[in-house]
């Protein structure tokens, strides 16, 4: 089975390859750099959901052998008054038929949150890279393999959110 997926993330790429194989035997990873058009950092559920599906529904019309497009996005949501980062994942089928899956969710520093809304840095990867010293920390594990002090990676969360997007699918008749 062909799955395509619209980021070249090697943590992304992962947590898809592991949701997949979890399922389906014979999975075959082919990724694809998506532009969503959207902001770097995306603020609001509503805003992280589109950025998956772009990347999901660009993915599979990369290649007409793509069985699934699958589109991982991390963004910031508010919840009484606290932030809080989860993985999006959106996955299509050739039909059109595409769900939804999120990961569990982190609460984010507020100083960090208040460096990327002051324009101070693009996404919170930036602000991660710059107070930890690390570079790229989003393709490394992520900012929560920091604050888990290992113990949770991002290809954990977007296993999950991935997982979360194929329920319907491997249950499609009561979908």
């Amino acid at each position: 089975m062909i799955v395509c997926i619209g980021s070249k993330n090697p943590s992304k790429i992962e947590g898809v390859k592991r949701a997949f194989t979890t399922i389906y035997r014979d999975v075959l990873i082919y990724s694809f750099a998506i532009d969503t058009g959207l902001p770097p950092q995306p603020f609001g559920l509503d805003v992280t959901m589109e950025g998956a599906r772009i990347r999901a529904l660009k993915s599979i019309e990369s290649n007409d052998r793509c069985i699934y497009g699958v589109g991982v996005e991390a963004g910031i949501f508010e919840v009484n008054k606290s932030f809080y980062d989860v993985q999006i994942a959106f996955v299509v089928d050739r039909s059109g038929k595409g769900f939804y899956g999120f990961s569990p969710a982190f609460k984010i520093p507020d100083r960090f949150v208040d460096l990327i809304k002051n324009k101070m840095y693009k996404e919170l990867e930036d602000v991660v890279d710059n107070f930890y010293g690390t570079k790229n920390i989003g393709e490394c594990g992520g900012f929560i393999k920091l604050l888990s002090r290992g113990v949770v990676l991002r290809e954990d969360l977007t296993y999950y959110a991935v997982l979360m997007a194929l329920i319907p699918f491997i249950n499609s008749n009561i979908y």
